[in-house]
């Protein structure tokens, strides 16, 4: 399943080179993610039934620089199994047409005793159907 999300370079978010600094990549990536949870109903689900997502790796590998106001586009796909989802965020410069990052990694759901919980057969068919509505 995919889903993208649609953002602009802002200057804060610039090093001294005048690029992208590499950890504003993670946050690209993070806001993907809670907008997808957001617009796909998956985030009232987990206040609701009081589960928590939690990031057990994320692997990075940059390819191109993005540049203040270029647009920017993370794609993300999800694969989701009994405990993990895997996911891969392609970060694309819509202004260039390059790559920019990619970054792989898996989450778990942890309830609110930090147990690792199966995923919810509701979120898990969320996930599977996905939503590409989800841009800013």
């Amino acid at each position: 399943m995919k889903s993208t999300y649609k953002l602009t370079v802002r200057g804060y978010e610039l090093d001294s080179f005048g690029h992208v600094n590499n950890a504003v990549y993670l946050q690209y990536a993070e806001a993907a993610k809670w907008d997808f949870f957001h617009k796909s109903g998956v985030l009232d689900y987990l206040h609701e039934e009081k589960l928590f997502p939690v990031i057990l790796e994320n692997n990075i590998r940059y390819l191109n620089e993005l540049r203040l106001m270029e647009e920017v586009l993370v794609t993300t796909e999800w694969e989701c199994s009994q405990n993990i989802i895997k996911f891969r965020h392609i970060i694309s410069s819509l202004t260039t047409g390059k790559k920019s990052c990619k970054i792989t990694g898996k989450l778990v759901y942890v309830d609110d005793n930090r147990m690792i919980c199966s995923i919810p057969e509701h979120i898990f068919d969320i996930m599977e159907r996905g939503t590409d509505d989800n841009t800013q």
